[in-house]
């Protein structure tokens, strides 16, 4: 494939034309080169200043191939005097007429028409279009008037071309990467803020942000001053065109070191898990009638992004470095309380966390909260935040504070403007802050030298020079907290920009991604540190668990769904139709949170059959812990889109003395953790009994701080309570067994939703609400339990403590006052052996169901081959299981409800072994 320069000649044309010619003659040229899928094309006049586009299959509605002639038409003034869109005009060789092609993603800053082949060049008046479609082939031969000036050598003998080939091959750059969280309530100006530290206008209309916006990536580097020391500036990439010239100006300004080998950089990189084999061995997981993209159109797109890089490095000067070694990747989330509790499911581990509130309201103000769609308009009515600006703040801070890595804490306060109208003043809101912060032990960054100013007071919506003098500093502070530097092979940029050029709908098979990947020489282990690396800071998503050959290339595929469910739920809760009916779906969605296939399908969006489907989202957000499986068939629950319960209304869920109090060692409730350990709660896979309890068709108590639990097989009602500093554990019918297991499995279950969301710093403990004498005029409060010696003490007057309760110690397995019912004792494998499997012999299936195996386990009990000693055997492998696994209570109460159970049906045994427990002489244990 070369490249041809054209000259152009003198030609009869539109007088205005031959200006532009006359003009810039001497410094324009123009490069066409073919590919078997790509035209590109490039204007370029000057040292620095070009205009390029490329018509690719999949990208236009026919091939470059199928036209003999190409014709791109001008963007004219229109009638306001705004430039208009070039378009692209090919003449087919089959039906002898002019179709249109495609649009061109950029302005023309003249009004011409570029009549392109593979031997000439001819530019007209914009204003003859129509003449010009008029024209015929044999026409069009006696037009070509302009010959080649020169023919390029071959591309792979340039200088340009061996400065890619060895850069892509063996060069590294050294590379620090930090996530910057933008946090905060809805409407304090988190999206201007963004704007304002990226050096972007505001925006001119209010959207409301979903549960995050794709990462923008901005690379700080340093300015030689003039006379004085190096400044830091910043370069946005805020699409692949900027990152390949990043790329490209790195390569020419000698930025890339290289390496004898880059398989020593790649092992620095962790691997992540690729369910597939290598391209070429093992069989194609495609789904059958999916389309997947060819090694010929890769390798076109390849070739682009070759092409590209080449003239950027053409094009940049020796001098010139963009790459830097600092990349701040800046996050903007959601401010409704539901992407509160989402948002750490997706995102985790930032570098900077950016506190943004609203000068003009007190930290203790609960802010409205309004929801503004894509066009700019209010998708609900107003309503009243469940917590105050300080709440959040406090929520963010506990899952801040629980991860291994604590991020630097920057706190802004926006509409700077109307701070005096407010009654609480900056200095106040600076105190308090400061000690909240301080509790905490962050990393606080600090407005000022002395040390005692925490907030960095900003107009977003009306920024001036003091403004943007208050950002340079946050820049510069953002910067610094960049982790050290690793080495990452440069061709990894690459192959990002090719990944998110062949998706075109945002998704990618894992096969394609490979194919992708071999086409620049990255395979093996390569390929899967760069995959994990790109997933790791947010530019891609992988889920291997639940979608092992799904890449999400945009991040946005997967996040919009989310915002999708919490709009469409805002909508119909806040805004509903006055006399519209709902549907029966709707409505249990609305009101419970609860999701199913089809509610998901309504919103086709972003689908992709075979690889992306309502199903799979399904899966994808249990597998976060975001919903989970309700007994209902066939439906989810979504805790975070469930009511807010007022505090009022919450003590009469629990009982202030023998309710169990779990209470992070530091801090609230790190935020998601309780709609995490609610899901993991309800999951069946793990093991537990757990349902949300039922009041005829209605939930007894179903809300987003306050959820009631039955367990199944039993009368037990266990209610689940975060009372934002710690969870309340209460128990209807209390017994030192029962309480212990519940106990066991709800500390399990924070343990699992810990792990989900890397909070790995946090720790929890055991506490009751504190009722000391000398307590009672304090604000409520925990006392701590100190196990080994059964007693209590107080969490604010460390001196004070006391013994436990009888109903205190049950939740610890210590003799309480209820123990003495034998049926709460656990049996003996021998007793389960004489009383069950010798006296009902054929039912081990039925009772095994009962007590949580799953079918597929007790077909691998059963053998094929049905008698008596095999069925004594599978009854003493299901007692066996059940024992260790304890999905239920491992307590006689728990078999006799099983024998009552329908599908067992065993009500007489069940009284007959009932009535020989309880008697007083008879051996149970």
């Amino acid at each position: 494939m070369e490249g041809v320069v054209f000259s152009l000649k003198p030609l009869t044309m539109h007088a205005a034309l031959l200006d532009f010619i006359a003009s810039w003659a001497s410094s324009i040229s123009l490069r066409l080169v073919w590919g078997s899928d790509v035209l590109q094309i490039v204007l370029a006049w000057g040292p620095e200043a070009s205009l390029g586009f490329r018509i690719m299959r999949g990208h236009c509605i026919m091939s470059a191939e199928q036209f003999c002639v190409l014709l791109v038409i001008g963007g004219a003034e229109d009638k306001k005097g705004c430039q208009t869109t070039p378009a692209v005009y090919g003449f087919h060789h089959y039906d002898k007429k002019w179709k249109h092609i495609g649009d061109i993603p950029f302005k023309c800053s003249f009004a011409d028409t570029l009549l392109l082949s593979g031997g000439g060049l001819l530019m007209v008046d914009g204003s003859s279009t129509q003449q010009v479609l008029k024209i015929t082939v044999k026409d069009l031969a006696q037009l070509f008037l302009i010959t080649p000036k020169e023919t390029y050598k071959s591309r792979k003998e340039t200088d340009e071309w061996r400065l890619y080939d060895e850069a892509m091959t063996k060069g590294y750059v050294e590379t620090s990467v930090t996530k910057c969280l933008i946090l905060g309530a809805a409407g304090v100006g988190k999206t201007h803020l963004k704007h304002l530290l990226l050096k972007k206008d505001p925006p001119q209309q209010r959207v409301s942000t979903g549960l995050a916006d794709n990462p923008v990536r901005a690379i700080s580097f340093s300015l030689a001053g003039v006379g004085g020391p190096e400044e830091e500036d910043w370069f946005v990439v805020e699409d692949d065109q900027a990152l390949l010239k990043v790329v490209g100006s790195t390569i020419r300004g000698g930025g890339v070191s290289m390496a004898t080998s880059l398989d020593k950089v790649v092992c620095s990189f962790p691997k992540m898990a690729i369910h597939v084999s290598c391209v070429g061995a093992g069989a194609d997981p495609t789904p059958a009638g999916v389309p997947v993209t060819t090694d010929t159109s890769h390798q076109s797109l390849t070739e682009s992004i070759e092409e590209e890089l080449i003239d950027h490095i053409n094009h940049s000067s020796d001098k010139e470095k963009l790459f830097g070694v600092k990349w701040i990747q800046f996050i903007d989330s959601g401010g409704q309380f539901q992407y509160h509790d989402i948002l750490p499911l997706f995102f985790q581990n930032p570098g900077v966390a950016i506190f943004v509130l609203n000068l003009s309201e007190k930290l203790s103000h609960h802010p409205a909260i309004e929801y503004y769609g894509a066009d700019g308009r209010p998708v609900s009515r107003p309503y009243q935040s469940s917590l105050s600006h300080e709440q959040i703040l406090q929520h963010c801070l506990g899952a801040l504070h629980s991860q291994d890595a604590r991020p630097l804490i920057v706190t802004v306060g926006t509409h700077q403007d109307a701070a005096g109208k407010c009654s609480e003043s900056i200095k106040e809101k600076n105190q308090k802050l400061k000690t909240l912060l301080d509790a905490g032990s962050f990393h606080i960054l600090c407005n000022g030298e002395r040390l005692k100013e925490v907030i960095f007071a900003v107009n977003g919506k009306t920024p001036q020079d003091v403004d943007r003098r208050i950002s340079k500093v946050l820049r510069q502070k953002i910067a610094s907290m960049c982790p050290q530097a690793i080495k990452m092979p440069i061709a990894w940029f690459g192959l990002e920009v090719l990944l998110q050029r062949s998706s075109h709908d945002g998704i990618l098979s894992l096969v394609e991604c490979q194919v992708c990947a071999k086409s620049l020489h990255i395979e093996g282990n390569a390929f899967s540190a760069a995959l994990h690396h790109l997933v790791h800071h947010n530019v891609f998503l992988h889920y291997p668990e639940v979608l092992p050959q799904t890449v999400f290339c945009d991040p946005q595929v997967v996040l919009t769904k989310v915002t999708e469910l919490v709009e469409y739920h805002h909508k119909l809760l806040h805004s509903p139709d006055e006399g519209v009916a709902v549907e029966s779906d709707l409505v249990t969605f609305r009101d419970h949170g609860l999701l199913s296939v089809e509610l998901l399908s309504k919103f086709p969006k972003h689908y992709k059959e075979g690889w992306f489907t309502p199903e799979d989202l399904l899966k994808l957000l249990v597998s976060v812990g975001a919903i989970a499986m309700t007994s209902e068939g066939g439906k989810y629950l979504m805790p975070a889109l469930l009511p807010h319960l007022d505090s009022g209304q919450v003590c009469k869920y629990y009982q202030q003395g023998t309710s169990l109090v779990i209470t992070p060692t530091k801090g609230c409730i790190p935020s998601g953790l309780f709609c995490c350990l609610v899901a993991h709660l309800l999951s069946p896979t793990n093991q537990s009994s757990w349902k949300v309890c039922m009041e005829g068709d209605k939930p007894l108590c179903l809300y987003r701080n306050c959820i009631t639990f039955e367990l199944q097989h039993t009368t037990k009602l266990v209610t689940l309570v975060d009372m934002f500093f710690y969870i309340l554990l209460h128990i209807n019918e209390m017994s030192s067994l029962v309480c212990r297991e519940i106990r066991c499995c709800v500390h399990s279950g924070i343990k699992s939703a810990c792990g989900i969301l890397k909070y790995q710093g946090v720790q929890f403990e055991d506490a009751f609400m504190c009722a000391g004498a000398s307590c009672i005029s304090d604000p409520p409060h925990v006392a701590v339990v100190v196990p080994a010696e059964k007693k209590w003490k107080c969490s604010i007057r460390g001196r004070q403590s006391g013994d436990l309760s009888e109903d205190q110690l049950m939740w610890f397995g210590e003799s309480g006052a209820s123990t003495s019912d034998p049926l709460d004792s656990e049996p003996s494998l021998p007793l389960l052996m004489d009383k069950i499997a010798a006296v009902i012999p054929n039912k081990g299936w039925a009772i095994g169901l009962q007590l949580g195996l799953p079918p597929a386990e007790l077909q691998a009990i059963f053998p094929q081959q049905q008698g008596l000693e095999s069925h004594h055997r599978a009854y003493g492998e299901i007692f066996d299981v059940w024992r260790r696994r304890r999905s239920l209570p491992y307590t006689w109460k728990t078999l006799i409800n099983v024998l009552r159970s329908p599908s067992v049906g065993e009500v007489l045994l069940s009284d007959e072994l009932t009535s020989w427990i309880k008697w007083p002489h008879n051996v149970v244990k």
